[in-house]
């Protein structure tokens, strides 16, 4: 089989994963690179397969997982696809970046283009990338090698939009390294690839869209905050702000316990990050955003506190449910609700968890909630997976007090079952 280039993959996780297979399946050659053998293992045994590619009768896909890196001497395009988080005080890690950089340094052909989809602050992706492959291999950018920036987009646990048909964004060091990048994701993905003019412009495009999201969250868990202070129910207030969202397209986000997974709370770090670095601006607003997000634990916390108090429900028995960052995914990166399980271990509570899409243990769902729940005094929904938002809480007399901390199911639950309900803000 003739296959269009060969591809190499740096990173096969949540985004370089999927990539593979998407680029496999529009019949590109394939090399997927992972430090960790399991993630290798998994490409080379074709297991989790995008569900939107099974329905697809394909064979002979080109798929070769590596944990060394000679076999990129044979790409024409390399993706970096590298987790690029935070540490210490939200300070960015590039340090992945950076090793995969070294590894790649010894293996290019000539010509060859490069895209980084790692998230990477504005102006990074030239001292990151080509500034590191001159000082290591004296590699020429736009010479030696093409650079591009089409930052990932996902979106884990949607069934409709995923890696294959998410609009994305692109910029490049040249016009010859924009053509060829358009190409590449236009030949795959179903959306629109919108050209950027610079490679800096796509860079603050990725941590904008992000930054912006931290910040509506960040307003809405005020919000929910300011209810409690008056007393009112948050849902009744964003019922009200929504009759402006019918005529003037204004937006509200639900509070909760604050954004989790690898983008929102990280990448408002990168931007703030960048930011001081090159410029003399004030980021206090996206700073105080940070602030309240990761506050949100503290509060969630102290509310629990109060409630059991009033009702007078002593070492109470605690069911958490769900501890990944978002519903119907497994994914659990930064996730609140397991930063609010380890705090109420550390405060002295008999808690425990439950999640069957971490767990994968779906099948026996049924049977394990209701062992769990005839046994639990306190029910904490932390996480708004289907199964979860579904059942009949109401059927286990045992549970004396529910916190909805998404206020999921405030409409099915609020004054209107014998255990006490109640979220954020509500």
């Amino acid at each position: 089989m003739t296959y269009k280039k060969v591809i190499g993959i740096i990173g096969l996780g949540y985004v370089g994963l999927p990539l593979a297979y998407l680029a496999a399946y529009n019949d590109y050659k394939v090399i997927g690179i992972d430090i960790d053998i399991k993630k290798v293992n998994t490409l080379n045994n074709k297991q989790k397969v995008p569900m939107q590619l099974k329905k697809i009768q394909k064979n002979n896909l080109a798929l070769e997982g590596y944990t060394t890196y000679e076999k990129l001497k044979e790409a024409d395009i390399i993706v970096i696809c590298v987790p690029t988080p935070t540490k210490n005080n939200n300070e960015p890690d590039l340090s992945l970046l950076e090793k995969a950089l070294d590894n790649i340094a010894d293996n290019l052909k000539k010509d060859v283009l490069i895209i980084v989809e790692s998230t990477i602050g504005p102006g990074m992706t030239r001292k990151f990338v080509a500034d590191k492959l001159y000082n290591l291999k004296k590699l020429e950018l736009d010479k030696d090698f093409k650079l591009s920036y089409c930052p990932e987009r996902i979106d884990p646990g949607n069934p409709k939009l995923w890696v294959g048909n998410i609009n994305r964004i692109c910029g490049s060091t040249s016009k010859k390294g924009l053509e060829e990048s358009i190409k590449f994701y236009s030949s795959m993905i179903d959306a629109k690839i919108i050209e950027m003019n610079s490679i800096e412009e796509a860079e603050l495009i990725k941590v904008w869209e992000n930054s912006y999201r931290n910040l509506n969250i960040a307003a809405s868990n005020l919000l929910a905050k300011i209810c409690d202070k008056y007393n009112f129910s948050v849902n009744k207030i964003l019922e009200g702000l929504r009759s402006k969202v019918e005529q003037f397209g204004m937006n509200y986000l639900y509070p909760g316990l604050g954004p989790g997974g690898h983008c929102i709370p990280e990448d408002i770090h990168f931007l703030i990050s960048s930011v001081k670095e090159k410029c003399n601006l004030d980021m206090s607003l996206l700073e105080e955003s940070v602030y309240i997000n990761d506050g949100m634990i503290n509060y969630a916390s102290k509310k629990l506190d109060n409630r059991l108090k009033k009702l007078n429900i002593e070492k109470p028995r605690i069911l958490m449910l769900g501890i990944s960052y978002k519903p119907n995914s497994d994914d659990t990166r930064r996730s609140n609700a397991l930063r609010l399980y380890e705090k109420l271990c550390k405060e002295g509570y008999d808690v425990k968890y439950y999640d069957y899409i971490v767990e994968n243990n779906e099948e026996t769902f049924e049977n394990d909630m209701k062992e769990l729940l005839d046994n639990s005094d306190v029910v904490i929904l932390s996480c708004g997976h289907e199964k979860f938002l579904n059942y009949r809480y109401e059927k286990h007399k045992s549970i004396k007090c529910f916190f909805d901390c998404w206020n999921l199911m405030y409409k099915k639950y609020k004054n209107k079952c014998e255990f006490d309900y109640f979220g954020i803000g509500e």
